[in-house]
């Protein structure tokens, strides 16, 4: 999958999402709690997860963590690490999964 560059990465701890802007122009935009459960690590078995949609505003609540303290750096050019608020940060999420998750709308 040719995937285009990921522009900017962002997190917003108080609407409890991740912002993706693309090269593109798209925007991938994934509930914290969704991304988590879609962790790649062999231990997860996040890899059975299809589709990550949008976040509504009503989202937040009915997450069912609350992150606090997410820590997010990029892996080389291959993707992002993230440090949850379990300590656990053992998957990259790759750009083409992410973006797999998360495809434009047509």
């Amino acid at each position: 999958m040719n995937v285009p560059a990921p522009e900017r990465v962002s997190i917003d701890i108080k609407m409890q999402r991740l912002n993706i802007e693309w090269a593109d122009d798209h925007v991938s935009t994934f509930p914290l709690d969704a991304l988590r459960q879609a962790c790649p690590c062999a231990e997860c078995k996040g890899k059975s997860i299809e589709r990550i949609t949008k976040p509504n505003f009503l989202h937040i609540f009915r997450q069912k963590n609350r992150w606090t303290d997410v820590e997010v750096e990029t892996a080389g050019s291959v993707g992002l690490r993230i440090t949850w608020d379990d300590g656990h940060n053992g998957g990259i999420y790759r750009w083409d999964r992410l973006r797999e998750l998360q495809p434009p709308e047509k």
